[in-house]
């Protein structure tokens, strides 16, 4: 499916946001996504992209623009170059934005059809509370990671 890039930026429901980095949404309250965040924030000591939780009120307006349930969460959501990525794409995506090896991988990755990779994630994302659990609460910024996620 093709998005006109930065299409958000039109949409009055969508508040305004620093768009210049990546930004990555994950699910705060699951622990896969959460130590998931945290390993990128250790191994991107530059910044090359920012955070949100999908708790939050802006995520929850980019999901409803592109027609997204934030509720369901069933995907997370890279948004680069102000283009969505989601399912397999976005852990490509997510990938992308890293330094190397990381980044590379991201690239091969694109060897593993759409088809096959969204089903892997799928099968993830289903059992994911299951397997790893959920946070009491929502994951949010440690002193020093501020300036990487963007805030309700």
């Amino acid at each position: 499916m093709a998005f006109t890039p930065y299409s958000y930026r039109n949409d009055p429901a969508v508040p305004r946001f620093d768009d210049t980095r990546p930004l990555i949404i994950f699910d705060g309250l699951c622990v896969l996504c959460s130590s998931g965040v945290q390993w990128m924030l250790d191994h991107d000591p530059a910044g090359r992209s920012q955070f949100a939780v999908i708790q939050d009120p802006l995520p929850k307006a980019i999901y409803a623009h592109y027609k997204l349930d934030a509720d369901a969460f069933d995907t997370f959501m890279v948004l680069r170059d102000g283009v969505p990525y989601v399912r397999w794409a976005g852990v490509l995506a997510a990938a992308q934005t890293m330094p190397q090896p990381w980044r590379g991988l991201g690239f091969m990755g694109r060897i593993i059809p759409n088809a096959i990779g969204d089903r892997i994630y799928d099968w993830v994302q289903r059992n994911r509370l299951i397997w790893f659990g959920e946070r009491a609460a929502c994951r949010r910024p440690n002193p020093g990671e501020e300036q990487r996620f963007l805030t309700a």
